[in-house]
C-alpha cells in the first residue's frame, strides 16, 4: 500500500490508500453526520486521484446512517465514466440500512477487500 491519508472523527476514521490502481477507503467507526463530511472529502480527493478503481471499505463501521449513505450515493453517482466504485459490506449493521433504503440495488457490494480489488 502506497501512500496513507486519513482523517479521524468523533467515533470514526477513513484512510485513504493506494492499492495498485485502486484507490482504497477504508472507513471505522459510525458513519454518521460526524465522519460522514470527511468521507466525502476523501472521495473528492480518491477521484482526483483516477482510479480504474475506487473501493470504500465498511468492513469497521459499526453504525451506517443516513447521512454515511448519501455520501457512498453520491459517490456512484458522481464518479467519472471509467471508475468503478466498488463497495466493501458485510455486516448485518451495514447491509440492513442498505437492505431497507434498497441501496443494496445500487451498488456493487463484496463481502471482502480482496474480492473487491479483484472485482468479482
Amino acid at each position: 500500500m502506497a501512500g496513507t491519508d486519513g482523517g479521524e472523527a468523533r467515533g470514526g476514521s477513513v484512510a485513504l490508500d493506494r492499492v495498485g490502481g485502486a484507490a482504497v477507503l477504508r472507513v471505522s467507526g459510525a458513519l454518521d453526520l460526524a465522519l460522514a463530511p470527511k468521507l466525502q472529502q476523501l472521495v473528492e480527493r480518491a477521484v482526483r486521484l483516477g482510479p480504474a478503481v475506487l473501493v470504500i471499505d465498511l468492513t469497521d463501521v459499526g453504525f451506517l446512517a443516513s447521512a454515511g449513505m448519501a455520501v457512498l450515493l453520491r459517490a456512484q453517482r458522481e464518479c467519472p465514466p471509467g471508475t468503478a466504485v466498488r463497495i466493501v459490506a458485510q455486516s448485518r449493521i451495514v447491509l440492513r440500512p442498505m437492505e431497507l433504503t434498497r441501496l443494496t440495488d445500487e451498488f456493487d457490494l463484496f463481502p471482502t477487500l480482496a474480492t473487491a480489488l479483484d472485482g468479482g
